[in-house]
This record gives C-alpha cells, structure tokens and sequence, in this order.
C-alpha cells in the first residue's frame, strides 16, 4: 500500500521525517552550538550535569529544556555518559520513553557503544556519546567532553568542497581525453578499406593514401588483413590462395602486397587500422 508523507490531508511520519534529515545531514550526529546552553557538560565529586541544548541522533531531534544530572557513583569504573534512543520502547502522550540519558560502564576499558542502524530499520537502540570519563572513591576523573557539533555553514561548505572536487576531477578527465593523455579516441583511428582483384601467380598491392591527420610519423598500423572475397574467408597469415608479401609505409601512404597462389583471378578486400600515437 502507497503512503504518502508530504500530501495534503496525509501524516508526515515521524520516520520519514527522521530519514529526510539524516539524509541532509550525511548521516552526521551532533549538538546544535547555536541554541541554549548547547548541552555543555559539567562535572562535580560523582556527580554530571547536561546543560540545555538540542542535539540531533540519527536524523531525530532531542531537546534538553533544562538541565540533568546524574551520578555517577564512587566504583572504579569506566565510564561513557550516552544520550540512547531505544525505538524499540513506545511513547506514550506525556512521556518520552525512547530517549534516556545513561551511563555506560565497564571494569577494563571505556564500553563500546550499541549503534544499530535505526533509519533503515525504523526499530533498535543507538547510542551518541557525551563524554567519557573514570570514576573512583574520589569521584569523576580523566574527564573527556566527547561532543560533536552540527555546524551548518560548515555543512554546506562541504557539499560545495565535494561538489568543487567532483568537478575539478571531471575538468582533469575532460582535459584528458582531449589531449589524449588518457584514452584513445574514435577520431584517432581509422579502417581503410580496398576492393582488389588479385591476378594468377602474381603479386598485387592494396595501395592507401593517408587520410586527413595522419601522416608516417604520427600513426601505426595496429592491424592487418584481407578476406577472400569468392568464400568469405578472413587470413590472418599465410592461406590457400593468399600470402602476405609485405605492408610498407611510405611517407604518402601504405601499400600492401598480396600474392595469388591461384589459377585464376581473386576478389580481395584489403583492410589497414591506423592509430594515431602523437
């Protein structure tokens, strides 16, 4: 069934919502530094503290309207304080129970974080770290703020850095291909073609004039061949009828000698392939 997000008389769901800004934003995660407090991080004995601020996790926006703290406690601990949002849990009318904040602990190192893909799936837990940080008897040590920031202007800057070196890259293969550096253009290689008759017990040369931009010192002959023109046979070599005498290149043209092996005259198409190397 078809639904539709941005129609009249039609809910924009909060999950397509959530996918429309994690797109913008390149799945980038971080604190808006230009509203209240900006979520600042305060710590004192066991005790941490997030300042006003709004943050944006995975395409969906959360607001700290106040403050909150939370303890940490005395064990010897490390420590991440996260922002986790669960999709997994249902909201109700007055409580967000998809969003909390925790700290995350571990006896050895500082926790790995659960980051699951919750755009795609619309369902899991992802968790954006805060800070970092020890605890022991005394209290919160080895602080560190782990923030990251959403900084618009800089976001656009990117798009038109990226957009810059997409284009500066597309110049480079464009002057590439016009100065040949690169590749090899169709206009820098040529199929000449001639009908002969081949008569009994004689050579006869298939001869060719340079065409326009092509002269002996610019180009080489990267194939040659004839075909029989009574059985459609291609000879690559010698054959029953045929065998190639010699192609030379003179500085007006090519000529290339075929010898009748036969009793009678042969139709014969002759073909050279030039390619242009300077």
């Amino acid at each position: 069934m078809l639904k539709g997000h941005v129609f009249s008389k039609q809910l924009f769901e909060n999950q397509i919502f959530a996918l429309f800004i994690n797109t913008f934003l390149n799945g980038e995660n971080g604190v808006s530094d230009n509203y209240l407090n900006g979520m600042e991080i305060t710590y004192s004995d066991s005790n941490i503290t997030v300042a006003s601020g709004a943050v944006c996790i995975q395409g969906r926006f959360i607001e700290e309207d106040n403050f909150t703290t939370l303890n940490a406690g005395t064990s010897n601990l490390y420590n991440k304080l996260v922002i986790e949002v669960d999709l997994d849990k249902q909201n109700t009318e007055t409580a967000l129970n998809q969003v909390s904040y925790k700290i995350i602990t571990s006896g050895s190192s500082y926790p790995k974080l659960t980051q699951t893909d919750i755009v795609k799936n619309n369902a899991g837990i992802y968790q954006y770290e805060l800070a970092r940080f020890r605890t022991d008897m005394n209290g919160i040590t080895d602080f560190q703020d782990m923030r990251t920031f959403l900084n618009f202007e800089s976001i656009y800057q990117k798009i038109q850095a990226d957009y810059k070196s997409v284009l500066e890259q597309l110049e480079e293969e464009l002057a590439n291909v016009e100065n040949g550096s690169a590749y090899v253009l169709k206009k820098d290689i040529v199929v000449l073609t001639k009908n002969i008759i081949a008569t009994p017990h004689n050579n006869t040369n298939a001869d060719f004039d340079f065409p326009d931009g092509f002269t002996k010192s610019n180009c080489i002959c990267i194939s040659y061949n004839f075909r029989n023109g009574d059985d459609g046979a291609e000879s690559y070599g010698d054959y029953e009828l045929y065998a190639i005498q010699h192609l030379n290149i003179y500085n007006s043209g090519i000529t290339y000698a075929l010898q009748n092996n036969s009793d009678n005259d042969i139709n014969a198409t002759v073909r050279v392939v030039l390619m242009k190397i300077q």
